[in-house]
C-alpha cells in the first residue's frame, strides 16, 4: 500500500471512529439516564417500552445509544422473552441501517477519499474475515457499528452477512434480556457484571482469533 493511500485510508477510519465516538462523549450519558427514566416511567405500558427499545436499538449507527443500557432496561421492563424479541429487532433494524449506510453514502465517501481502486482492492480482503467480525463485534460499544459500516462499504454480500449477524443479535439479545430480567427481580449485581464482560469477551475472542 502506498505512502499516500495509506494516509488516506487513516483517515477515512479516524474520521468514522471519531463519527461514533464525538456523540457518545458530549451526549451518551444523558441518553442513557434518559433511557433508564424513560422505561421506568412507561413500566406500565409494555408496548410503548417495546417501541422505544427498538427504536433506540434501531438508531444506534447513527445516534450515541448505549445500546447495552437500553438492552438490559428492556430486559428488565418486559422481561426475558419480549425483551428478547424487542432487542433483537431493534439490533437487526440497526444492523441493516448500518450495513446499508456503509455500502450506499459511507462507500461513495469512501471512493472519494481514497480512490476507487484502493477501494476495490479492500473487497476481497474483508470478505474472508467479514463474518467473523461481525460476530464477534457485536457485543462490543462503538466497534460493533464501526465494523457493520464498514462490511457494507466493503460490498460483503447479504448471505454471509445475515449469516453472521442474525445469530449474533439473537444470542445479544437472549443474554441482554435475560441480565435485564435478573435485575428486575433485584439481582443488580449480575446484570453489571454482564454489561461489562460481554463485550470484554467479544473483545478478547476477536483478538485470539486475529492471532491464530
Amino acid at each position: 500500500m502506498q505512502a499516500g493511500s495509506g494516509a488516506r485510508w487513516l483517515v477515512l477510519l479516524t474520521g468514522l471512529l471519531a463519527a461514533i465516538l464525538l456523540p457518545w462523549a458530549l451526549v451518551g450519558d444523558d441518553l442513557a439516564r434518559w433511557t433508564l427514566a424513560a422505561t421506568a416511567a412507561l413500566a406500565d405500558r409494555p408496548w410503548l417500552v417495546m417501541a422505544l427499545v427498538v427504536l433506540l436499538l434501531a438508531l444506534d449507527p447513527v445516534l450515541p445509544v448505549p445500546s447495552s443500557i437500553v438492552a438490559v432496561a428492556g430486559g428488565s421492563a418486559l422481561g426475558a422473552g419480549v425483551g428478547a424479541a424487542a432487542i433483537f429487532m431493534g439490533l437487526m433494524t440497526g444492523a441493516l441501517i448500518g450495513y446499508w449506510l456503509g455500502r450506499q453514502p459511507g462507500r461513495a465517501l469512501a471512493g472519494r477519499l481514497v480512490g476507487d481502486a484502493a477501494l476495490a482492492g479492500l473487497d476481497p480482503r474483508v470478505r474472508p474475515i467479514g463474518p467473523l467480525a461481525l460476530l464477534l463485534s457485536r457485543p462490543v460499544p462503538v466497534v460493533a457499528e464501526a465494523v457493520v459500516i464498514l462490511a457494507g462499504a466493503a460490498r460483503l454480500p447479504w448471505r454471509p452477512f445475515l449469516l453472521a449477524v442474525v445469530p449474533a443479535n439473537a444470542a445479544l439479545a437472549l443474554a441482554w434480556a435475560g441480565l435485564g430480567a435478573t435485575a428486575s427481580a433485584g439481582h443488580l449485581m449480575p446484570a453489571l457484571v454482564g454489561i461489562i464482560a460481554l463485550p470484554a469477551l467479544a473483545y478478547a475472542l476477536w483478538h485470539l482469533f486475529r492471532r491464530a
